[in-house]
């Protein structure tokens, strides 16, 4: 059985406690700030401007957003990116790792929280 994004979520909350540093972004957020500093980073040239983007999920710990870009479907492409907070980013910024399904996404996610934190 394929796991929600939110129940990956929640699987990573209940293993790692209140030392787990990655927040989900609430849904009525998903198109707010975190898409809006995103294309900002990009810019108007980046195919991506113009594609519909939603925030997932938000490190607590750094920059690091979870985007899923397509219709909303859980089929679209997620990826997560590391924010610079700037606008005049060189080739290549903001840097970003991309996955084809939630399960690739919850994995690195642990995995990078491991590595980071235990």
């Amino acid at each position: 059985m394929i796991m929600t994004i939110e129940e990956i979520f929640c699987n990573l909350y209940e293993k790692y406690g209140e030392e787990f540093n990655w927040s989900m972004v609430p849904f009525t957020q998903s198109k707010g700030f975190f898409v809006d500093e995103l294309k900002k980073e990009l810019g108007i040239d980046n195919s991506l401007f113009h594609k519909n983007v939603f925030a997932v999920a938000k490190c607590d710990s750094n920059d690091d957003v979870l985007y899923l870009i397509g219709d909303g479907s859980v089929e679209g492409i997620w990826r997560i990116y590391h924010l610079t907070y700037s606008t005049n980013n060189s080739d290549g910024f903001p840097r970003y790792e991309e996955f084809t399904s939630r399960c690739d996404v919850g994995s690195y996610i642990e995995k990078m929280f491991v590595n980071e934190n235990l």
